[in-house]
């Protein structure tokens, strides 16, 4: 089964809000508007920040601001950034050994996501 994580989902509730105020934003007032906790907000902005998703600025008007274009930003890569991947298990390591016989299904699921939500970009977010 697939699950967004937590992390994962703040931060794309960070992009879009980026994306759609298509300037400088607070963590505070992004965390406000969606009942979001503050300093866990503050962390997934670091994170992002860090993979260069986003970039700051200092201030009483600074904030948060997407580095780069919505549309130059893949979804895929922001959940591989925050999370290390799309999906997790034994089933995905190379060296499991699957008892189940479904071990080849579940690489194909995979690589099937991944090839869906790569296509897609913090852009698609806005509506």
């Amino acid at each position: 089964m697939f699950k967004l994580s937590q992390k994962s989902d703040y931060g794309l509730i960070l992009l879009s809000n980026m994306a759609k105020s298509k300037g400088i934003v607070s963590v505070s007032s992004v965390a406000k508007k969606n009942k979001l906790s503050t300093k866990f907000l503050s962390q997934v902005a670091n994170e992002l920040k860090k993979a260069g998703f986003i970039s700051s600025k200092e201030g009483v008007s600074g904030g948060y601001s997407l580095a780069k274009a919505a549309d130059e930003i893949k979804i895929l890569d922001v959940l591989v950034a925050l999370d290390g991947g799309l999906v997790k298990g034994d089933c995905f390591e190379d060296d499991h050994e699957c008892n189940c016989g479904a071990k080849d299904m579940w690489i194909s699921m995979k690589e099937q996501m991944e090839e869906t939500i790569g296509r897609k970009t913090v852009a698609d977010l806005v509506v």
